[in-house]
């Protein structure tokens, strides 16, 4: 039998895999070919601040210190000042642009020209050299002497050894090249790195320091920063955002500069930070015209209108990680990183800002056939351990993640059913070194490689963000039937639990009690005021309470004054109205096309509902079948379909806490 897990969505942002049988088109009842949708999204790591949440959070008018507060659980905001060495006038930050073996400081081009007033004079070790130069310069570095040479001559004497120093004089900025004659030269946006830089520079022999490459390399590295002019060099998210997300951004980036400046104190590097991922992109100072601005070039923006704030947890600067998307949670550090150290600010949240439309990496479905995901299991060896068919499970039959809250699947136990074996995801290489325990990111990079190499499939998956939490037990329900997905939903939601421990009784008629309970846990299980006054209502029966809602909602008036006929069988047609009441009454005139439907009837309207916002298509394309009995597989199907149909409830209504999106 095909078993296969299920999470529920909320607000439209999901972290889940959910795996589903299609929907047959012209019918309640069918068959469908066994698809996997996994549900996820996110870029990056997903440790605190999402930019894009931010972004989200902002347009809905949220401010800065809220934004932050939101995602570093339990901060303040303070000045830097005090903080380690910072402090007015003390700062000195170094930026690590590039390891090389030759760099050229170029003038900047502006509407095709040279910038005007451009010098550039040279300190060795730290003591100016005589001449300055206008024009590009090209720096190289062997046998512990360094050459810079600008238009052929010669810039260097016997004193440029050990670390060689470029300071920038009138023009507001360099730009930092390969060679002298790069494409900044001729006029192309960029350089090398793309770095325009300010001040001063400086190169660093990898002779003296392992950290800056071999015996001819060197670090250039953007140096005497104070943390605002850092700061203003940060290109991690758009200047055409609102002002707070630009605000949280450039406090949340200060604090990580500050924290990992404050942590790495001490060490023999020649620089304090990167310039990269490995802590957050920079840009230095930026051409506008050339399009490498950073992000806050312009005076008045996030940075200054911050003025050294950062965030403080427990007397410490934060470590504030951010991406660019979470996928709708946040994680923590152990989720992410091997041995990743928790932080008490650093939690994980439902995120549902970061669903935002400019978003491209927010949740979304990726969905593929059974056949093609065992496909890509069997197919994917792997390079690390001994165990290198650990994935080779045949037909895979159910799959299980045990993720945490964020869904985040890296370390998470994965565990596949399949028709040749059950096996766990577990075990990766580290320094040579087999590390034990649960792997689950190898199980997302199979189905991801898979994918690219499979011709049939041009949608892999974006993101290590899905989790499944249950697996449907019910012996009576098939993974190709096609409320296999509804059934499972109504388990995973705690509608039903079958009417044994073994099945869920597909095919049995629905009863009243049955049906009033299904409705009565969808909202909540809600308390209602009173008994119901039906006098065939007895005391304790699973369904007394969900009878007496149901009657003070007027969902139901019962089969007379006095009596509600719990176990009696329920039609289509009074399922249909049962529904449409629940869902507030809403007026439709949707036509249905179904020739058995008697438009003076009580149901007449409760149907042209259902057909309206797709909760059922018919037993055929002609008929409904008002008066067949209802069947426990069909109830499942129209609750699931109600439940992804926020739409179809009246305006105002208050949406069940079960739905599927909201």
């Amino acid at each position: 039998m095909n078993r296969l897990p299920i999470r529920r969505m909320l607000c439209a942002v999901v972290v889940a895999a959910v795996v589903a049988s299609t929907m047959p088109a012209g019918a309640d009842e069918g068959e469908g070919e066994p698809t996997i949708t996994f549900f996820g999204g996110g870029f990056g790591h997903g440790i605190g601040m999402s930019q894009y949440g931010a972004l989200g959070r902002a347009e809905d008018g949220h401010t800065y210190d809220a934004i932050l507060g939101a995602y570093y659980a339990d901060t303040t905001l303070e000045s830097v000042d005090g903080h380690g060495d910072f402090g007015e006038g003390t700062d000195d930050v170094d930026v690590l642009i590039d390891v090389r073996s030759q760099v050229a400081i170029s003038v900047p081009y502006e509407s095709g020209s040279p910038q005007p007033g451009w010098e550039v004079e040279l300190l060795a070790n730290g003591v100016a050299l005589p001449d300055t130069a206008t024009t590009p310069v090209s720096a190289t570095y062997s046998s512990g002497q360094w050459s810079a040479t600008a238009d052929g001559s010669e810039l260097c004497d016997a004193r440029c050894t050990g670390v060689l120093s470029f300071r920038v004089i009138g023009g507001t900025h360099v730009v930092l090249e390969e060679f002298e004659d790069g494409p900044n030269v001729g006029n192309t946006a960029g350089g090398l790195t793309g770095h325009y830089m300010h001040g001063l520079m400086t190169l660093h022999p990898g002779a003296l320091t392992a950290h800056c490459g071999g015996a001819e390399s060197f670090c250039v590295i953007h140096a005497d920063l104070d943390l605002q002019e850092y700061v203003n060099g940060i290109a991690e998210i758009p200047t055409s955002w609102p002002i707070e997300a630009q605000k949280a951004q450039a406090v949340a980036a200060r604090s990580y500069a500050a924290s990992a400046m404050i942590r790495r104190a001490g060490n023999d590097k020649p620089y304090d930070l990167f310039d990269s991922v490995q802590d957050q992109y920079y840009g230095g100072h930026g051409n506008v015209i050339a399009g490498s601005c950073g992000l806050w070039c312009d005076p008045g923006g996030g940075v200054d209108a911050t003025d050294n704030e950062v965030v403080v947890s427990e007397g410490d600067v934060a470590e504030t990680f951010y991406s660019s998307s979470n996928g709708g949670a946040s994680v923590e550090p152990p989720d992410v990183w091997a041995g990743g150290t928790s932080r008490p600010y650093l939690v994980s949240i439902e995120d549902p800002y970061d669903h935002v439309a400019a978003n491209p990496n927010r949740a979304r479905g990726y969905t593929y056939t059974v056949d093609q995901v065992s496909s890509w299991l069997n197919a994917h060896e792997d390079p690390v351990t001994e165990n290198g068919d650990q994935l080779h499970v045949g037909t895979v039959r159910s799959i299980e993640i045990d993720a945490p809250a964020s869904g985040r699947v890296s370390f998470a136990a994965v565990t596949i059913v399949g028709t040749l074996k059950t096996t766990m995801v577990e075990d990766r290489r580290s320094g040579g070194q087999v590390i034990e325990g649960p792997y689950g990111y190898r199980f997302y990079a199979a189905l991801r490689e898979g994918c690219i190499a499979d011709p049939t499939c041009d949608d892999p998956l974006s993101s290590t963000n899905f989790d499944i939490l249950s697996i449907l037990t019910f012996g009576d329900v098939e993974f190709t039937d096609y409320f296999y997905v509804p059934v499972l939903w109504l388990t995973t939601e705690g509608l039903t639990t079958g009417i044994s421990e073994d099945e869920f009784g597909s095919d049995l008629s629905n009863t009243r009690g049955e049906l009033a309970t299904f409705i009565w846990r969808f909202v909540g299980e809600p308390d209602p005021e009173g008994p119901s006054g039906f006098v065939d209502i007895p005391a304790g029966a699973f369904y007394e309470l969900a009878v007496a809602w149901m009657k003070e909602q007027d969902i139901t008036t019962g089969i007379s004054e006095n009596e509600f006929d719990p176990l009696g069988t329920v039609t289509r047609a009074q399922a249909a109205t049962f529904l449409w009441r629940f869902a507030g009454s809403p007026s439709s005139d949707a036509e249905h096309g179904f020739t058995d439907i008697d438009e003076a009837k009580y149901y007449a309207e409760a149907v042209r509902w259902m057909v309206e916002h797709d909760i059922t298509t018919g037993t055929s394309p002609t008929t409904f079948d008002p008066d067949a009995v209802l069947t426990r597989a069909q109830i499942a199907t129209f609750l699931w379909r109600l439940a992804g149909k926020p739409e179809a409830f009246a305006e105002g209504m208050e949406l069940p806490p079960a739905m599927r999106v909201s």
